[in-house]
């Protein structure tokens, strides 16, 4: 015996019917006596199983239907079994059958399991269209339950797609693939393009003023060329833009495609223009450019004339003119309609003139807020759009900005429990007897504040009570309002929807209660929950003055049914080819046996983009419209391209130093190429391998760089390893070549705190030397260094291009031994503090120290002043390698690096050991003509200087002068008798430098652009070199050599500006 269901749910219940339904007009005792004989005479269910039709068991003893063992056999059960069965969605064929069983019937229900739809691949494909494009045209989608049907409706979608893209003749089949153990089928679809269709030739339909070469120019297809739909587009908008020049901003240009012939692989193309009624717009009473009127006036963006834009065109005039101080402005506009007979046009014109009448010029010089009690006036004002006359601006005013502001106020008094809350704003024209001044008084009827009395929460399984507290706002004592409902049920519906309840819904009942009462309810046991949503923030309810009129109080009931829980069954991952399938279960969050988060969904796809090897990330519930809450989640991946090569070339030609007379140049030619060579997932764990060339006839260069996310397998740690060679001709006065090598590993403890851990290696050599050793620049100074290194960052800061809030903390450790190929031995300490503090909500405080410490051991020694020019010479830490300050991020006193000690023949900065760096700025808004708020002000303080070493960081303010004398005396000056430093010669400058200014900031989306200019207050003296003449000979017995004629005292200019990008610190 047996019962089917193959042709829905329909025909399974009509069978259940005849098979087992009695009379449904029968007695009602008649119904129960034949009840009680059935049931005694029908067999014991003893078992109930789901059988694939194959053979294998799926599962034994199947929950959620009615049909139990133990029970008499109900044919009615089963047929709302086989019903509910089919509601999953797991299965297409399903049948019931009984067996003869231990003195009972075994109940098999029979199935033929759903596959679902996985993997869609393109094969033979040639863009365009592109391959995204072509499998979003298809609108399979991942998840969803396979059918033989939706395989061919998607096939004929993609034909029509390729067709738009001239593919006429292509062959379009599929394969499918089935995976059995995941119930998964994949889509093969395999594409034979074919010759991509011609254009036959342009029919146009020209039914504008304009001849048909002219038009037809513009559309720049010709016969014989490829169609596409790209090719069409940028045709027809190229007709377009030719007519919007000439005015016909109503013009309507189409394109459509004629019969195709198979025989010549071609089409003619029909091309249609309309030109309408040529569009002139005038503006009387006021002036606008002609570029102001096309951002102002949407008909031009919009391509159409309509009422609508045209209000708004209105309403854009208006406002434009009331920026600039003519709050009393009224714009309005008619529309003329004409004929014009005209030897360069003649048709139809359409001409719309906006007549302005300006009124007087205006300015905003108070704004005052009265009535409030339960908030400041300083949040109030914050949530004003107009704004006070300062230098230069008139304010910002209009009559609809001030009734926005009245009722944004006012919203923020019904959001916090005023429901009868009102705002009432009023203009003064020329205030106190000024004409023009306008003075705006907001004035605040707050009335009574409705309170929370209680709150009860119904239907809760899924959470305890206090969870659900935690995400409330509407708690017994708090402020009633709708939009504090309305932000708890969003709020307890995300809770739910997170945890797997997507069939969670929320109503509230509220019962207003008097306010003894409330009392009462309050006293017996009422919860105490969190302030009111989002709209009063922490900072408004320290503001907010509690103490207001109380009404009458709102007793809350929250109602919840929460629905069945959806949780993960198992996780399937395909679509990879290269990558190793535990890289992408590594970043997948959903798991296994857990409620299916929407948060873990989103934090995946967020964690496997950021590998950078996927193009596409697709994370779908396999059978979503089903009704079992136990779902298998597909996890589809598209790689990306694995190799990436860039090449590029160019030609320099400048003039340069002579390489045999320094006095003299010659021109000389630098070809120079590039070329970058990367792969992506090398070994498939998302890794990275890099390398780049960069060469000329004066620099060579070669860059090799691998990087791995996910290092060991642990999510938390990555590498990185570069290489790095370079040889450089600089303006033929040296020869550099540079060798560096880096690895190191980075632990992202968590969100704030960051280690890295590394080994680096650098080597500089120089030769070809045609200038003193000393004038070598900085950085291009011969070194030697091999070190190992930690580094710990924690930051908290808010926005680090631009922070207001937080703070930065790092310290930095470094040893390098001449035991590792290092030149010296020495330690390295460096330590940074950065804190931003906010003053208000627009200004704000940020200060910042940075601490350097170079210790040398074994043969290393320290600094001395002046240093030693006989051999031996001692070993001491490589210039590049001090501490060097000075410029726009650190002292902003000094030029780049000019700070500390220097040498005392040369006079040229050579660093220091030691590192003491206090910065100070107080930020503030600036409110200017045409920048508005983006420009910003800042007054800084800097402090510190480069030390010669630890023990000698003074804090003194002035150093003593350098004292200059004649060789000799007693002879007066000449070539053999010149003046050089007696005492204070050192050039050492262990001093504390103060420097005050004040700078600029205009906010980009990367960072502020900065404009500082600073003033040391105590600039030392220092010595010198007095420098040759500029006329004296560089060559020959009578050259003038640095310092030939004797030494100076000078100090550095004390007003200093720079222009960068990013934060100062």
């Amino acid at each position: 015996m047996s019962l089917r269901a193959t042709n829905g749910i329909g025909g399974m219940i009509a069978l259940a019917l005849l098979t087992g339904a009695l009379p449904a007009h029968a007695h009602p005792h008649a119904r129960q006596a034949a009840a009680s004989n059935e049931a005694g005479s029908r067999p014991v269910v003893v078992a109930v199983r789901i059988v694939r039709e194959d053979g294998p068991v799926l599962v034994e003893s199947p929950r959620g239907i009615p049909v139990e063992t133990g029970t008499p056999l109900d044919r009615g059960k089963v047929a709302e079994s086989l019903r509910a069965l089919y509601r999953t969605g797991d299965y297409a064929d399903l049948r019931a059958v009984l067996t003869p069983e231990n003195e009972g019937v075994r109940l098999d229900f029979v199935v033929r399991e759903n596959l679902f739809f996985n993997l869609v691949r393109l094969e033979g494909l040639e863009p365009p269209p592109s391959e995204a494009t072509a499998v979003a045209a298809m609108q399979i989608g991942l998840g969803q339950t396979y059918r033989k049907e939706i395989v061919d409706e998607a096939l004929e979608r993609l034909r029509e797609t390729l067709r738009e893209e001239g593919l006429y003749r292509a062959d379009v089949s599929a394969e499918t693939v089935a995976h059995s153990e995941t119930h998964q089928m994949d889509v093969i679809v395999r594409v034979k393009p074919g010759p991509r269709a011609r254009v036959s030739g342009i029919q146009l339909t020209n039914d504008t003023t304009y001849r048909d070469p002219s038009l037809l120019s513009r559309f720049k297809i010709k016969p014989g060329q490829a169609i596409t739909s790209a090719r069409l587009q940028r045709g027809t908008g190229r007709v377009s833009k030719f007519l919007a020049k000439k005015g016909h901003l109503s013009a309507r240009v189409t394109v459509r495609r004629g019969e195709f012939d198979v025989a010549k692989n071609a089409a003619a193309i029909l091309l249609e223009v309309r030109q309408g009624p040529r569009v002139e717009v005038s503006v009387t009473g006021a002036k606008f450019s002609e570029g102001e009127l096309k951002r102002l006036i949407p008909i031009y963006q919009e391509g159409a004339v309509d009422p609508d834009l045209l209000e708004e065109g209105k309403r854009n005039l208006r406002e434009r003119l009331e920026r600039q101080g003519y709050f009393d402005a009224d714009v309005s506009y008619k529309i003329d309609m004409h004929e014009v007979q005209a030897s360069a046009w003649q048709g139809t014109q359409e001409t719309i003139t906006y007549t302005v009448e300006r009124g007087d010029k205006h300015k905003l010089v108070g704004i005052q807020i009265s009535g409030n009690k339960y908030f400041d006036k300083e949040l109030l004002k914050s949530r004003l759009q107009v704004f006070q006359g300062a230098f230069g601006s008139p304010g910002r005013f209009s009559r609809r900005l001030v009734d926005l502001d009245a009722q944004s106020m006012q919203s923020l008094y019904q959001a916090n429990g005023f429901l009868d809350a009102r705002v009432i704003p009023w203009v003064e024209d020329n205030y106190k007897g000024k004409e023009g001044d306008l003075f705006i008084s907001f004035t605040v009827l707050e009335g009574k504040q409705t309170r929370v009395a209680s709150l009860s929460i119904e239907g809760i399984k899924a959470f305890k009570e206090e969870e659900l507290l935690g995400v409330i706002g509407s708690t017994p004592g708090q402020p009633y309002s709708d939009f504090g409902v309305s932000t708890d049920r969003d709020n307890i519906l995300a809770l739910y929807f997170n945890e797997g309840f997507p069939e969670a819904t929320f109503s509230a009942t509220e019962e207003r209660v008097l306010p003894t009462a409330a009392e009462e309810e309050a006293s017996v046991g009422a919860h105490h929950g969190s302030p009111p949503g989002p709209e009063k923030t922490e900072e408004s309810r320290k503001e907010a003055k509690p103490s207001a009129e109380q009404a009458d109080e709102v007793r809350l009931v929250y109602h919840i049914q929460e629905g069945p829980q959806t949780r993960v069954r198992r996780i399937l991952i395909s679509g990879y080819e290269h990558t190793r399938p535990g890289v992408i279960r590594r970043e997948v969050r959903i798991k296994p046996q857990q409620p299916l988060r929407q948060g873990d969904v989103v934090d995946s796809q967020r964690r496997l983009y950021n590998l950078g090897i996927f193009n596409r990330v697709t994370i779908e519930p396999q059978n979503p419209t089903g009704t079992d809450t136990d779902k298998d989640i597909a996890v589809l991946v598209e790689e990306a391209k694995r190799y990436t090569l860039a090449y590029g070339g160019g030609f320099e030609v400048q003039r340069l130093a002579s390489t045999t007379n320094p006095t003299e140049g010659q021109v000389q030619a630098a070809p120079r190429g590039i070329l970058e060579i990367s792969k992506l997932n090398l070994t498939g764990r998302a890794d990275t391998l890099s390398f780049k060339l960069r060469g000329s006839t004066l620099q060579g260069r070669a860059l090799l760089g691998y990087s791995a996310p996910n290092t060991f397998g642990n999510s938390k740690l990555s590498f990185q390893g570069t290489a790095f060679a370079e040889k450089t001709r600089d303006i033929n006065t040296f020869t550099q070549s540079r060798y560096e090598g880096s690895v190191q590993l980075t632990d992202q403890v968590n969100a704030r705190n960051t280690i890295f851990f590394r080994y680096a290696f650098r080597q500089v050599l120089v030769a070809d030397l045609k200038i003193p050793p000393e004038e070598i620049p900085l950085f291009n100074q011969p070194t030697l260094v091999s070190e190992f290194g930690v580094t710990w960052v924690r930051d908290s800061r808010n926005n680090p291009a631009d922070a207001t809030k937080g703070s930065f903390n790092s310290a930095d450790l470094d040893v390098s031994d001449t035991y590792l190929g290092s030149s010296a031995s020495f330690l390295r300490f460096f330590y940074q503090n950065s804190t931003y503090h906010p003053i208000k909500r627009r200004f704000s405080f940020a200060r910042s120290i940075r601490l350097g410490v170079l210790e040398p051991y074994r043969d290393t020694v320290s600094l001395s002043f002046p240093a030693p020019t006989t051999p031996p010479l001692p070993t001491v830490i490589p210039l590049p390698e001090r501490f060097f300050a000075g410029g726009g991020t650190s002292l902003r006193g000094f030029v780049l690096n000019q700070a500390g000690p220097r040498d005392s023949i040369s006079g040229f900065p050579v660093g220091g050991q030691a590192l003491l760096v206090l910065n100070q700025e107080f930020r503030f808004p600036m409110r200017l003509p045409f920048l508005g708020t983006s420009l910003g002000g800042a007054l800084f303080y800097d402090g510190g200087n480069v030390y010669s070493r630890l023990s000698r960081i003074s804090f003194r303010t002035n150093l003593p002068a350098p004292t200059l004398a004649l060789q000799n005396p007693s002879l007066p000056p000449s070539s053999t008798n010149v003046p050089m430093c007696v005492t204070n010669c050192s050039n050492e400058l262990n001093y504390f430098s103060h420097t005050a200014g004040f700078g600029f900031r205009y906010k980009t989306p990367v960072g502020p652009i900065r404009i500082d200019l600073g003033y040391q207050l105590n600039r030392p003296l220092f010595i010198v070199p007095i420098p040759c003449p500029a006329n004296a000979p560089t060559s020959g017995s009578n050259a003038c050599v640095p310092g030939s004629l004797g030494q100076m005292s000078t100090r550095l200019s004390g007003f200093q500006i720079f222009f960068s990008l990013g934060s100062s610190f």
